[in-house]
């Protein structure tokens, strides 16, 4: 932005990007914020309008279960109806923040990340309409269930019971990483090496500071692996090589993750910042996302994980301790999904 080059005297303090402003540029600041809110309420409105045109009538059921048809149908009346409510509220809290001409970056993104959340409902619902399991062969009603929609559901009775326990060092930051083969993990003051049987198989004597954090390279076939002050290693599956890459500046790294092309590091302090580098280019660094692009200014980000072309965030706010996920496209960086969870832990950055 042009403000970020003035040479004029600070005036002002933008509470929520933490930007010092001068006065011309103050009104700017706030006018580009506002203007954003345009576009997200024709957005809405497009969603609220495309909500409409579903035809709840269309499906069919079998007609030796007319019974569950009404029931199908007054779910997906339901299910739009729920959908509606929260394109109601969204316009309410976009006319208002249009009205009052005081919106945030934070307004803005959760704005965004709740659109995208609806849009992405909506057409999985016109795609797919609502799960029916029904057994065609026997002319029983109660066999015919119409499956209780549920957002973000998560059954952890549907994991295994536990095949092996391995002690862990309380001197370490327990980092742990596998690849298809092997389990590496950090036991302070060895890596230990465990196969798929949660074996060891080899201790490598660590000699450098603390391990936060590791990731594995199929491109590289080796593990990255982060520390908070000797810089970043590559180190290969057997335990047998190290090597420290000598292109990437030394900072206070914590969290770590890669695609088949690019690294991606997180740095431990408040406000965060995001580091992208090429792994196919001897780790060139590529770009830097920073506050409030990344996270707030009074929060870390804990954890960051790559999965087809997004990042997923783990971001603690330092302030009120609260954690959220956070769910960001790769290539717009735009928030995608956000939830906040309960966690018993408290990071604290190093000093």
């Amino acid at each position: 932005y042009i403000y970020e080059t003035c040479k004029c005297k600070s005036r002002a303090l933008c509470h929520c990007c933490n930007t010092n402003l001068c006065a011309d540029h103050l009104k700017v600041h706030v006018d580009l914020i506002n203007s954003q809110i345009h576009p997200l309420a024709d957005e809405i409105n497009t969603l609220d309008n495309q909500l409409s045109l579903l035809n709840v009538d269309e499906v069919i059921v079998d007609r030796f279960y007319e019974e569950k048809c009404q029931e199908l149908q007054e779910r997906c009346v339901e299910k739009v109806g729920e959908k509606r409510k929260k394109i109601h509220q969204l316009k309410l809290k976009t006319n208002e923040l249009i009205r009052e001409q005081e919106a945030t970056h934070d307004d803005i993104c959760s704005l965004k990340a709740t659109i995208n959340d609806i849009k992405r409902e909506i057409n999985q619902f016109e795609e797919n309409g609502i799960v029916v399991d029904a057994d065609p062969l026997i002319m029983n009603k109660n066999l015919v269930y119409i499956e209780q929609w549920t957002s973000n559901e998560l059954d952890l009775s549907t994991l295994s019971s536990p095949f092996r326990t391995v002690a862990y060092s309380k001197d370490s930051w327990t980092a742990t990483i596998s690849n298809n083969h092997f389990l590496l993990i950090d036991q302070c003051p060895n890596l230990c090496l465990y196969d798929k049987q949660s074996i060891l198989l080899k201790e490598y004597p660590w000699e450098y500071d603390s391990i936060p954090d590791m990731c594995w390279s199929s491109t590289l076939n080796s593990f990255i692996i982060i520390t908070g002050k000797n810089g970043i290693f590559l180190m290969n599956e057997n335990l047998t090589s190290l090597e420290c890459i000598q292109t990437i500046e030394k900072k206070r790294w914590l969290s770590c993750t890669c695609s088949d092309s690019t690294l991606f590091l997180t740095t431990n302090e408040s406000d965060s910042n995001i580091f992208q580098f090429n792994l196919l280019l001897s780790f060139h660094f590529m770009k830097e996302w920073k506050s409030p692009q990344s996270c707030n200014s009074d929060e870390v980000i804990n954890n960051i994980a790559y999965n087809n072309e997004t990042l997923a965030l783990i971001i603690e706010n330092e302030t009120n301790n609260k954690k959220r996920i956070e769910l960001r496209s790769l290539s717009t960086f735009d928030p995608l999904w956000s939830t906040s969870f309960n966690a018993a832990y408290h990071f604290t950055p190093w000093n």
